[in-house]
């Protein structure tokens, strides 16, 4: 994945939590990240990520205490009314927007027919990461869902993307999505292999970093849960975890080339 400035490409992640205070420290102690609120007379609760000195994500609270706390990718968009209207004639929903934010640009959050939550971004100044694929930065998107084939017509009939399938553990696919022949994420179909039955279907969100393992472990003594052990595949060594409040993430260190 690279960054990208074409529409239907990813171009930001945010984490909505209940305790944005407490999901600062969690995420500065494990990724190195440092926090700062955005100025601005509409934008006094979000706060922005930063890897060094690029930005890389968002924090906001959730809208009422009994929301989950949990990660949204977006995707670019040249025209957010346009792709909103595509996805509502593809059996989507909207759930926020589109709403702009000051000269930043306009958004929207949106459900696919299995209930993955997206968000879409119409950028005016600001145009998203600053960096991708470098330790404390984000690498790869994922859809996990037991609706494979609708959730493929969906996103390329939406967003037009490429999708690509590959032969998967025994006897599942993988698919690859793209933009422009750019990988930027794929998809798994959660109605095989040993993904809980009422696994809801959700993106999950992948940050690159120096080693898993050792990640894995310094998220336990954070407060936060291991929901895969550290694991070996083709691309490199990953695990899945939880944050303290709940909002999965998935870390990779990418295998030398």
């Amino acid at each position: 994945m690279k960054i990208s400035k074409t529409p239907s490409a990813p171009c930001w992640a945010d984490l909505s939590t209940p305790d944005t205070d407490a999901a600062r420290l969690f995420y500065q102690g494990l990724l190195g990240w440092r926090s700062e609120v955005v100025s601005g007379p509409r934008s006094e609760t979000y706060g922005l990520f930063r890897s060094g000195d690029e930005l890389v994500a968002g924090i906001g609270p959730t809208r009422n205490p009994k929301e989950p706390s949990a990660w949204l990718p977006y995707y670019q968009s040249a025209g957010v009314d346009a792709v909103i209207a595509r996805v509502k004639g593809n059996g989507g929903t909207v759930v926020t927007g589109p709403e702009t934010i000051a000269e930043d640009g306009v958004f929207a959050v949106c459900q696919d027919p299995s209930g993955a939550a997206f968000g879409l971004w119409q950028p005016i100044t600001n145009t998203g990461f600053g960096v991708v694929n470098a330790p404390g930065s984000f690498c790869w998107f994922e859809l996990l869902t037991r609706d494979p084939d609708g959730s493929k017509d969906f996103y390329q009939s939406v967003l037009g993307w490429g999708a690509k399938r590959h032969p998967y553990g025994g006897g599942g696919t993988y698919t690859e999505w793209s933009v422009d022949t750019e990988p930027f994420g794929g998809m798994l179909d959660t109605a095989s292999g040993s993904f809980p039955e009422d696994l809801p279907a959700h993106w999950m969100v992948y940050v690159a970093v120096e080693d898993t393992d050792t990640t894995a472990a310094r998220c336990k003594e954070l407060g936060g849960q291991i929901l895969v052990h550290p694991t070996t595949i083709e691309p490199g060594r990953f695990a899945v975890l939880a944050d303290p409040l709940g909002a999965s993430f998935a870390v990779i260190t990418y295998a030398p080339r």
